[in-house]
């Protein structure tokens, strides 16, 4: 028994020595969320721009070691347990483009009423898709504070 393990170990050992290092991997992408949020502008969120605005906040957030492609931006921001829209019309909002470095994310929100957002603190999430298979790249949560 003692012999079956020795030569099992030098082969193992012969194997190893034999084998070119690995490359060393690329860091995985991460989402850092900024603790703060943007103060609070006004967002109409209607069609033709004539209904009524509501207090509306940014979030930023910086993408590290993002891989070159297309990648959509998941982001939901959470007060009191409720849930906030997104604050733009614009389309394409959420769609990033990665160069193999680092890229800004940046979202607003907003809550129309009867529970409209106000300062103190709330829950963001951010996560990034891959625009080709749908695969998710990298998450994070974190608790923000939206000033007065």
């Amino acid at each position: 028994m003692r012999r079956v393990s020795l030569v099992l170990l030098a082969v193992v050992t012969a194997v190893l020595a034999v084998t070119p290092p690995a490359v060393a991997a690329t860091p995985d992408a991460q989402i850092r969320i900024e603790h703060r949020t943007s103060e609070f502008y006004p967002y109409d969120p209607s069609f033709d721009g004539g209904g009524p605005e509501y207090p509306a906040t940014v979030v930023r957030g910086t993408v590290r070691n993002c891989p070159t492609g297309i990648y959509f931006l998941s982001a939901s921001l959470t007060q009191d347990g409720l849930p906030a829209r997104w604050a733009t019309t614009a389309r394409g909002a959420g769609e990033i483009i990665c160069d193999g470095g680092t890229e800004i994310v940046v979202m607003g929100f907003y809550r129309a009423e009867p529970v409209v957002l106000h300062p103190g603190r709330a829950t963001v999430r951010f996560e990034l898709h891959s625009a080709t298979d749908g695969v998710t790249l990298t998450e994070t949560t974190r608790t923000v504070r939206i000033p007065r």
